[in-house]
C-alpha cells in the first residue's frame, strides 16, 4: 500500500525548517527465529508511473543502522519485467510478499535479497544483491549496474549456490548471428562471512560449455559471433567474426 511521509530537516542557517518532501512506500516485513527486518522501498511522488518504480530501498533491522540502496535508474518489479523470459529463479519461493524484492533462501547461514534495477532496449538493468547476516545486519555482496540475472543455483556441487547471469544482451545479426555474450557465475562468500560474490572463471567456462553455444573467454565481444546455423549443419558454434562472416557469404 502506497503512504505519504513527511521527511523534517534542518536548515543551513541553524534554525529548524520544514521542508515536505511526499514519498511513496511499500514496506515487507519478514521474520525468521531470530529476528524481525523490514524492507522498504520508496521514490519521490513527482516522478511519473510512481506505482511502478522506486529508486531507494531502506533494509530496517533491530539493534543495526538502517542499510539504504539507492538506484536512480529505478527498481522495478521483477514479476512483471523480469520473469516475462521464464527465468527458473522466478519459479521459486519468495519469502517476502513482494514483486519488486526476490528474498530467497541460501546455504551461506542467511536469506538473499536480489533487487532489481531498470533496464534498456539494449542493455540489461542493474543487480544488487544483498545478504542478512546471523545477526540480522544488511551488507551488499553483489553490485553490477549491468547485470541479466539468469539463475541463483548450485553449479559445482558444493551446497552453496551461485548467481549466474550476463553483462551484456545479445544482439542479432545477418541470417541467424548473435554477438558473443557468456554468462557469469559469481559464488557467494563463505559461510557468515561478510564479504563479497567474486568471480569464478572456471565455473564460467563450465557453465557456458553446458548451457551457451560455446566458450571464447569471459567477457562479451563483438570479435566473435554465435552461429545458430552452421552451413554444414549441426549445433551453433562460436568462431571468430570473420570466419561468421565467410559463413554469410558477405566476407572476403
Amino acid at each position: 500500500m502506497l503512504l505519504a511521509v513527511l521527511a523534517f530537516f534542518i536548515g543551513s542557517n541553524g534554525f529548524a525548517e520544514t521542508q515536505w518532501k511526499q514519498v511513496a512506500r511499500s514496506s515487507f516485513p519478514w521474520r525468521d527465529s531470530r529476528h524481525l527486518s523490514t524492507f522498504i522501498l520508496e521514490t519521490p511522488l513527482n516522478l511519473e508511473r510512481v506505482e511502478d518504480l522506486f529508486t531507494r530501498l531502506t533494509i530496517q533491522t533491530p539493534g543495526n543502522p538502517d542499510f539504504v540502496l539507492t538506484d536512480d535508474d529505478g527498481l522495478v518489479n521483477f514479476r512483471k519485467d523480469t520473469c516475462r523470459f521464464r527465468f527458473s529463479f522466478c519459479k521459486r519461493a519468495n519469502l517476502i510478499a513482494s514483486d519488486y524484492l526476490l528474498l530467497l533462501p541460501s546455504a551461506m547461514g542467511s536469506p538473499v535479497l536480489f533487487v532489481f534495477g531498470y533496464g534498456y532496449a539494449s542493455s540489461p538493468g542493474s543487480l544488487h544483491v544483498i545478504a542478512l547476516s546471523a545477526g540480522g545486519k544488511p551488507y551488499e555482496i553483489f553490485s553490477e549496474r549491468e547485470f541479466d540475472l539468469y539463475d541463483f543455483v548450485d553449479v559445482d556441487g558444493d551446497g552453496l549456490p551461485e548467481i549466474v547471469g550476463k553483462r551484456c544482451m545479445s544482439q542479432g545479426w545477418g541470417d541467424d548471428f548473435l554477438t558473443y555474450d557468456p554468462y557469469s557465475v559469481f559464488r557467494l562468500p563463505q559461510l557468515h562471512s561478510e564479504g563479497p560474490a567474486t568471480y569464478s572463471l572456471p565455473l564460467s567456462r563450465r557453465y557456458n560449455l553446458r548451457h551457451y553455444y560455446g566458450w571464447a573467454g569471459p567477457d562479451c565481444s563483438e570479435d566473435f559471433t554465435v552461429v545458430l546455423h552452421p552451413p554444414g549443419g549441426g549445433r551453433p558454434v562460436v568462431v571468430k567474426k570473420e570466419e561468421a562472416e565467410r559463413m554469410s557469404g558477405h566476407g572476403p
